[in-house]
This record gives C-alpha cells, structure tokens and sequence, in this order.
C-alpha cells in the first residue's frame, strides 16, 4: 500500500523533530589524584570532601560526571586537553586563572608548614627561616610552584614526593622537616599511621596562595559551568556542603585509602 506523498513528508518531518527533541546526554571525565581526604579511591570508587560535593553538584545540575584519579602532573595535563573534562581540587593563581574555567570555591582549609611537637628547634619564623629545612612537597603541585618562586630549590630545600601524604612516614621519623598540611588534611594523613594530631604544630601561615577549585576546560560549554556553580551554591545555601566536610573532619581515617 503506498502512503500519499504529504503522509510521507510528514513521518519524516517528526523523525528530525524527534531527533532535535531528545535530550544530549551531557558528559564530564573529572580528574583528581589521591588526596585524602579531598579525594581518594575507596573500593573502586573515588570519594572524599570534594568528590563527594562535586558528585552532589553534578546531580543537581543534571550532569553525568565519571571521576579518574591520576597523579597530579598526568591529571593537570589531561584536563588541559580533553575538551569535555575538568580537575580538582586546584588551587586558582594567577599564573593559572587563564587556563580553565572556574567552579567554587570548593572546600580548603588553612594551609601551615607542620613540624613535629618533638622538634621545637624547627622553627622558622618566616619563608627565608624556612629556606634551613627540608619541605616535603608533591611533584608540580601548587606549593611546589609557590616556593620554588621564592627561592627554594630541589634537593636542597625542597624535597619531592609523589603525593601530598607520602612523606608521612619520613616526617615522623625525624626525616623530613616541615610538611605542608591543614586541619582538615592532615588528621586523615596521621590516621592512617595510627597517629594524630597532638604530635604535630603549625609554624608558618602559608594559606594566602589561594583557595581549591573545580577547574574546567576552555571548551566546555559556559551555560554548563554556570548550572555547576550554581548547583555549588545550593549545596552551600541548603547546608550539605558543611555536612559533608564534617562527615570527614569529625571521623578522621573512616576510610581505609
């Protein structure tokens, strides 16, 4: 039986309508590295303070949002070049404003030079004091960035790690001098040496280098960074975003890295 020709046109007509209809599944690979307890994998999954709001504010923005942990120089590089991806939690500098998109702030905390109570000769009062110890830094990590800007130098001053928790075991034992670490960072990092937070003290302020962010690639669409940040500030007007925090901070080392 043959349709009329209008009959046809028509049928064609709602195939394209129905295809300009149905909703794009929007997608984002989110990079991060092991850093808990911002984030870290748990049981196949990543988890931690800002995995855990990130994935709340996907949710609400109607965004699927796969999460990848990578070391943090794979990571930095990866966001940089595949156009639908983002990374956190970074810190926003100048030198890197211009590379990416910004969601947040995100959760930060105060960030100190640590020693340990037992060493209370290891007491720099300011950054050129700090300059006659050895700092643990991670690899291309923003501190790394800041100190080696004001003079600190690789192998003398500045002792690399792979991650910002691996010197852990060397700073108890005396062999490292200062780590950099916060209230929030740093209870987990001593949890899971069995330690905590009365073995160790804040000695210098280094926090004004700047506050964590969700950093998102040039070439994701604005409208869908805006819906981010948006569905950002309801977690943060409806109160989950502090519940969140607190869940961590309140039970140090809950989560077996």
């Amino acid at each position: 039986m043959r349709l009329p020709v209008f009959s046809l046109l028509f049928c064609c007509l709602c195939s394209v309508q129905n295809l300009v209809a149905a909703p794009q599944q929007l997608n984002l690979t989110l990079y991060t590295e092991e850093f808990p307890p911002y984030s870290f994998l748990h049981q196949g999954k990543i988890r931690g303070i800002n995995a855990d709001i990130i994935l709340e504010a996907c949710t609400l923005a109607q965004l699927k949002c796969d999460m990848v942990s990578l070391p943090w120089l794979r990571a930095f590089e990866n966001a940089q070049q595949d156009p639908q991806s983002g990374l956190f939690p970074t810190v926003r500098t100048p030198k890197r404003s211009e590379l990416f998109q910004w969601v947040g702030p995100i959760a930060s905390a105060k960030a100190y030079l640590y020693r340990l109570k037992s060493r209370p000769q290891i007491a720099p009062k300011n950054l050129a004091d700090a300059k006659n110890f050895g700092i643990a830094v991670a690899r291309g990590d923003v501190y790394e960035e800041y100190l080696t800007e004001q003079g600190f130098k690789r192998g003398v001053n500045l002792l690399d790690f792979a991650t910002k928790s691996e010197p852990i075991p060397l700073f108890l034992q005396g062999k490292v001098d200062l780590i950099i670490g916060s209230e929030l960072v740093l209870p987990d990092w001593l949890a899971k040496h069995g330690k905590d937070m009365r073995l160790v003290e804040p000695v210098l302020d280094i926090s004004a280098i700047g506050n964590n962010f969700l950093a998102l690639n040039k070439a994701v669409s604005p409208e869908l960074a805006h819906r981010l940040q948006q569905a950002l500030n309801e977690l943060k007007h409806n109160g989950r975003f502090d519940a969140i925090i607190r869940q961590y901070h309140q039970n140090p080392g809950q989560f077996q890295h």
